[in-house]
C-alpha cells in the first residue's frame, strides 16, 4: 500500500513517500519542490505526476502555528479513561478547543503521582482546508499529525539510546531542532521523555553560498536558553541534535555550540543527522531533496511510527478514546434472567398501578417540553453572549497593562523606554505592545523577557542592536507582548463578578434596613 507523508507552506512542498507492507515500508520518492507562482493544487499534481503517486494514503504534518499545545498535568487515573478527562480539561483551557474541536494527547511521564501529557487541539478550520486539498489530489486522508512531535518520533524510535531512569539528575537535556524556512521547532527531550515543545521565529536563513548568519544564530540558541528555563530544565548539560547536513548546517551548528556552551560547565556536545539516512534512502531518491534533507524529517517519522508505533503521534484525524470494557455475555444474562423471573412473578401486583404512571409519564413528558423549550432559549443567549465577548475581547485595558509594565520592567539604570506603542487586534481580540528602549547590556533583555512573560502576555524579541557609544546604554532593543485574547475576557469578567457581588451587599444591606424597620414599628405600638 502507498503511503504518501506530506507538508506544505507558501514556499514549498515537503514530500516522502513508501510502500507500506505490514509493519515494514520501502522509501518510493521523496521530494523537496518550490511552489513558486504555481498554486497549491497545480503544485500538488505536477508532484503527482513527477513521482507516479497517483493512488495512496496521505498523512499531513501540520506545524505548531496551525494547533494549539500545552503541557498538562492530569490525576492518577486508569489510562483508558484518560481521553475524556483530557477532553474535558482542554475544553476548559484552550481557546480553540470547542465541541468540534480535534483534541489528542500524548503522555511523557506516568508515575504514583499523576500523569504528564503534552496536549494538543486544532478546529476544523484548520483541517477542513487539508481534507479539501488531499481529496482533490485524489487521495485519501490517513492522518493530520503534529510536526514537531513527529520529527521526535524519528529520534526516540531510530536515535535515542536506551535512556536513564527519569530521576536521574545528571542526565543531559537534547535540544532536538527542526529548522522549516524560517521557523525552528524545538523539541526538549529528557531521558527519552519529551518535556517541552515549542516554535519560534528566526532571521532569514543565508543562502548556502553565503557565511551564516551570526543573528540567526544567537537568536536560536537564545530561544533555546528561553525554552529550558521554561521547562524548568536551565541547571542541566544541554547537548543539541538537529536534522540536517554538514553542507547546509555544519557552521550553524559550531557556532550554535558555542553560544550554548558559555552557559554551562561542560561544552555542548552537538550531532547532525540526516532523516533519510534513518531508513535507507537509495541516492536515486535523495537526488531531489538536495542540502534541504533535514526538512524532511517529521515526514519520515510521521512514516516509521504510522507503520509500527501510532501512540508516538499526536494525530488529530485520529485522536484517543476512550477504551470500552468488554461485556461478559454470559453474566449478563444471569444478571438479566433472574431478576425477570421475578418481575413476571409479581407483574399482576403492579396491573393496578398502570393509570397511575400514566399520569406521571404525562407529568414528566410536559416537564420535559418545557425544559427543552428553555434550552433552546439559553442556546441562542449563549450565542449572542459569545458574539458579544468576540467583540469586546480587542477592548484591552492599556492602563492595566502599562501598570504592570511598569512595575515589571528592570530598574531604570539598566533600561530606559524610548517608546511605545500599543494596538489592539479587533479581528481576533487582545492586542500587543511594541517597546523600543535602550539596555545596559543583553542579559538586561533576557530578564524583561522574562518578567513580562505570563501565561496571557506572549514576549518575542523583534531586534537587538549595540550601538556605538560610549554611554552605559550601550544596546537598542525592540520587544513586542503580546497581549491574549483570554487575558482581555478574564480580566473583563473579574470585573462583571466585583460588580455583581457589590450590588449583591448593597440589596443585602436595603433588605436589613427594611427588617430593622418593621421590627421597630410595633414596638412603639405597643409602647403607646
Amino acid at each position: 500500500m502507498l503511503r504518501i507523508a506530506l507538508d506544505w507552506d507558501d514556499e514549498q512542498i515537503r514530500m516522502v513517500a513508501a510502500d507500506l507492507t505490514g509493519r515494514q515500508f520501502k522509501l518510493r520518492a521523496a521530494a523537496v519542490v518550490p511552489i513558486g507562482d504555481r498554486d497549491l493544487p497545480t503544485a500538488l499534481r505536477d508532484l503527482i505526476r513527477d513521482h507516479s503517486l497517483e493512488k495512496g494514503e496521505c498523512l499531513v504534518a501540520i506545524g505548531r502555528d496551525r494547533a494549539e499545545l500545552r503541557q498538562m498535568d492530569f490525576p492518577p487515573v486508569p489510562m483508558e479513561e484518560l481521553p475524556e478527562i483530557v477532553r474535558f480539561q482542554a475544553i476548559r483551557q484552550f481557546a480553540s478547543a470547542g465541541d468540534s474541536a480535534a483534541i489528542d494527547y500524548m503522555t511523557t511521564h506516568v508515575d504514583a503521582d499523576g500523569i504528564k501529557a503534552i496536549v494538543a487541539a486544532t478546529g476544523p478550520a484548520q483541517l477542513n482546508p487539508i481534507q479539501k486539498t488531499i481529496e482533490a489530489a485524489g487521495w485519501t486522508l490517513h492522518r493530520v499529525a503534529l510536526r514537531p512531535i513527529a520529527a521526535a518520533a524519528l529520534y526516540r524510535m531510530k536515535v535515542a539510546d536506551t535512556p536513564p531512569p527519569v530521576d536521574d539528575e545528571t542526565q543531559p537535556t537534547i535540544a532536538l531542532i527542526d529548522l522549516v524556512a524560517d521557523e525552528a521547532e524545538i523539541v526538549l527531550l529528557r531521558g527519552g521523555e519529551i518535556v517541552f515543545v515549542r516554535s519560534v521565529r528566526l532571521p532569514p536563513h543565508a543562502p548556502v553560498s553565503a557565511p551564516t548568519s551570526h543573528a540567526r544564530t544567537n537568536s536560536l540558541a537564545g530561544e533555546i536558553r528561553r525554552s529550558l528555563i521554561a521547562c524548568g530544565a536551565v541547571a542541566s548539560q544541554c547537548n543539541v541534535v538537529m536534522w540536517g547536513t554538514e553542507e547546509r548546517h555544519g557552521e550553524e551548528m559550531t557556532l550554535l555550540a558555542e553560544r550554548i556552551g558559555q552557559h554551562q560547565d561542560t561544552p555542548c556536545q552537538t550531532r547532525l543527522i540526516d532523516p533519510l539516512e534513518l531508513v535507507g534512502a537509495d541516492p536515486s531518491i535523495r537526488a531531489s531533496t538536495g542540502s534541504l534533507v533535514g526538512r524532511l524529517a517529521p515526514l519520515v517519522g510521521l512514516l516509521v511510527a504510522d507503520a509500527s508505533s501510532p501512540d508516538e503521534l499526536i494525530d488529530f484525524l485520529n485522536p484517543r478514546k476512550t477504551i470500552e470494557a468488554k461485556t461478559d455475555t454470559r453474566k449478563v444474562a444471569a444478571m438479566v434472567g433472574i431478576p425477570a423471573a421475578l418481575v413476571l412473578a409479581v407483574v399482576w401486583m403492579l396491573w393496578g398501578n398502570l393509570s397511575r404512571l400514566d399520569e406521571q409519564i404525562d407529568k414528566q413528558t410536559a416537564a420535559n417540553s418545557e425544559l427543552r423549550s428553555k434550552t433552546k432559549t439559553s442556546d441562542k443567549m449563549i450565542e449572542r453572549t459569545e458574539l458579544i465577548d468576540q467583540f469586546l475581547d480587542s477592548d484591552v485595558n492599556w492602563i492595566d497593562e502599562f501598570e504592570r509594565l511598569a512595575k515589571t520592567m528592570p530598574a531604570a539604570d539598566e533600561l530606559i523606554v524610548k517608546e511605545v506603542t500599543a494596538v489592539a487586534n479587533p479581528r481576533d481580540g487582545g492586542g500587543r505592545i511594541v517597546i523600543s528602549g535602550l539596555v545596559t547590556s543583553p542579559e538586561v533583555i533576557d530578564a524583561f523577557e522574562t518578567a513580562m512573560r505570563d501565561e496571557f502576555h506572549q514576549v518575542t524579541g523583534d531586534k537587538v542592536t549595540q550601538l556605538a557609544t560610549d554611554d552605559s546604554y550601550r544596546w537598542q532593543m525592540i520587544e513586542t507582548i503580546a497581549v491574549a485574547q483570554s487575558a482581555v475576557r478574564e480580566k473583563r469578567y473579574e470585573r462583571m463578578r466585583a460588580l455583581q457581588q457589590e450590588t449583591t451587599a448593597d440589596e443585602a444591606s436595603q433588605s436589613e434596613n427594611t427588617s430593622d424597620d418593621e421590627t421597630t414599628e410595633p414596638t412603639a405600638t405597643e409602647a403607646t
